[in-house]
């Protein structure tokens, strides 16, 4: 009727399933968290190169509307190029919350053995609110830089 004693080797493990069930769980949680934030950083980079595109469409669509200024209705004489920054909010689906600040240089041109008037466009299209940069989503400002350069007269 006495219950024989376990053997040595069965003695020493006893327990030790419980210790390896919670070090596996333990490898598991860390995996998970790693994951979750990885999954965080790269929703935060998708957000900010949907951004950049659209500040880069933003500062390419500054610039067509200052060239139209500049030459409306395919009328090849200048009008007066700015002195100060223009700037351009959109309410379009695809720009809303992005703006195009738009400055103009008038310089000389030496093209073709003659000397032109001729402009330097920057238009730097803006997307995002700087100012909501705390809390658990900040809202990232992204812009993007165009140039371009052109003059009155025929080709060169």
């Amino acid at each position: 009727m006495f219950l024989k004693p376990l053997p040595t080797s069965r003695r020493a493990q006893r327990g030790s399933a419980i210790m390896i069930a919670l070090f596996v769980i333990v490898i598991m949680a860390l995996l998970a968290a790693a994951m979750g934030r990885f999954l965080v950083d790269s929703g935060e980079k998708n957000t900010v190169e949907v951004r950049g595109v659209r500040a880069l469409m933003a500062a390419q669509s500054g610039l067509e509307i200052a060239l139209y200024r500049l030459y409306p209705n395919n009328s090849w004489t200048a009008q007066q190029c700015p002195a100060s920054a223009t700037t351009t909010t959109f309410a379009l689906p695809g720009l809303v919350n992005c703006q195009a600040i738009v400055t103009c240089k008038q310089l000389n041109v030496s093209a073709a053995g003659a000397t032109r008037t001729g402009y330097r466009f920057s238009s730097e299209g803006r997307c995002g609110d700087p100012g909501v940069n705390n809390g658990p989503n900040p809202d990232f400002a992204v812009s993007r830089t165009v140039e371009a350069e052109v003059f009155d007269g025929g080709m060169p």
